[in-house]
């Protein structure tokens, strides 16, 4: 795990505006099981003040929440969340290499990422994607920063697979989500029960694009289309990921110590 300073000179001078924040909940994770919801202190982050809440608190992994969301900063628990709003929100997968796994020669590498794991990751990435074009079209790869890889379909939407209840619209997106899964699965597999359940639940979180795997040191990176993904090799993808990283610049330290947040926060 990268120590703090690391983290801070990556967020000082790596990390990029890459995806709209703006009405997801965004949650911290520090280490050693504590959290922090910035939208708490505002309700609704834009991509400069998250990069100043992640210079001060170094975090271990940023994560945002895949709906959006009228109101984030009251997003809470499931029963509890109707007061904020879902106001739409990307399907995303995590695809793990061991759900589609065969033999290989398994090595983990200076980054501690076996090549041979990452590849059939991609190979069932690109095996899911193809299904997923049949229906829609604006679809991002994100490199997970360690096993797998994230697919962000941005233009799904729940009255693809069921109706819009106003009533209780967060139950309306778990249908959708439900029912597409479970499409997906009969086509392709590759959904065990842990990610059949993480590609349904609309309360997850996943990690924000362009930010830093704090366990690897890898960024979480944006790699594009289909088509872009697979021009690309797995060495090139672990290139990508190692790019923007700026760790050992210690000239850095006097700016970091000038970069924190304005505002107080309270405990962790």
């Amino acid at each position: 795990m990268l120590d703090q300073n690391m983290i801070r000179r990556f967020y000082l001078q790596g990390f990029e505006d890459v995806w709209d924040i703006g009405r997801k909940q965004i949650k911290l994770d520090l280490g050693e099981r504590n959290f922090i919801k910035l939208n708490k202190f505002r309700n609704r982050l834009n991509f400069r003040s998250l990069r100043r809440y992640c210079i001060h608190f170094a975090p271990v992994h940023v994560y945002m929440t895949v709906l959006n969301w009228l109101m984030p900063e009251r997003v809470g628990k499931k029963q509890g969340a109707n007061h904020a709003y879902p106001i739409g929100g990307e399907y995303v997968i995590d695809i793990d290499s061991y759900l589609f796994w065969r033999p290989h020669s398994h090595y983990a590498g200076v980054d501690g990422v076996c090549v041979g794991c990452l590849s059939l990751s991609g190979d069932s990435t690109v095996r899911l994607v193809d299904k997923i074009e049949e229906n829609y079209s604006d679809i991002h790869i994100i490199f997970s920063g360690e096993r797998g890889f994230h697919v962000h379909v941005l233009d799904f939407d729940l009255r693809d697979w069921t109706h819009y209840n106003e009533e209780d619209p967060i139950k309306s997106h778990e249908v959708a989500r439900y029912l597409y899964t479970r499409y997906l699965k009969s086509a392709c597999g590759g959904f065990d029960k842990h990610h059949f359940t993480l590609s349904v639940d609309v309360m997850r979180v996943i990690t924000v694009p362009g930010s830093l795997n704090g366990d690897t040191g890898l960024v979480c990176s944006i790699l594009g289309s289909k088509k872009e993904f697979e021009r690309l090799s797995i060495s090139e993808i672990l290139w990508k990921a190692r790019a923007r990283q700026y760790f050992f610049n210690k000239e850095w330290d006097t700016m970091i110590s000038h970069a924190h947040p304005e505002p107080s926060q309270g405990g962790r």
